[in-house]
């Protein structure tokens, strides 16, 4: 089970940024989190998931294979050097074996096919 605070534990909540290239699937996703008593912070840019993970504290990321301004892998890498023990969800529409293949390297704790 990942180690995501919801948000009634006040200020030490960690964030989840969901960074979609599909504006309305990363919309959905954190709109169900903060539903869940999350905190959730959608985007389809990179640089704004970037910005997020250097302004909160992150508990999880969940990240597509394509975002608006560059590759999920890119952005992962990124996050990491941020946070190296940061938890990562990757997600994709594309269901073809050797895209998730490509990101298990990455250190993923999950791969998800959209939608789900």
């Amino acid at each position: 089970m990942l180690n995501v605070d919801p948000v009634d534990r006040g200020e030490e909540g960690r964030w989840i940024v969901v960074a979609d290239g599909d504006e309305n699937a990363g919309s959905l996703l954190a709109g169900y989190l903060v539903h869940q008593r999350f905190r959730a912070y959608p985007t389809r840019r990179g640089t704004e998931a970037l910005r997020i993970a250097r302004a909160h504290p992150l508990g999880l990321a969940v990240v597509d294979v394509v975002l608006g301004d560059m590759a999920g892998r890119d952005l992962i890498r990124l996050l990491r050097g941020l946070v190296p023990e940061l938890p990562v969800v990757m997600t994709s529409g594309d269901v073809r074996p050797e895209v998730e293949i490509e990101a298990r390297p990455l250190g993923i704790v999950q791969y998800l096919h959209k939608p789900f």
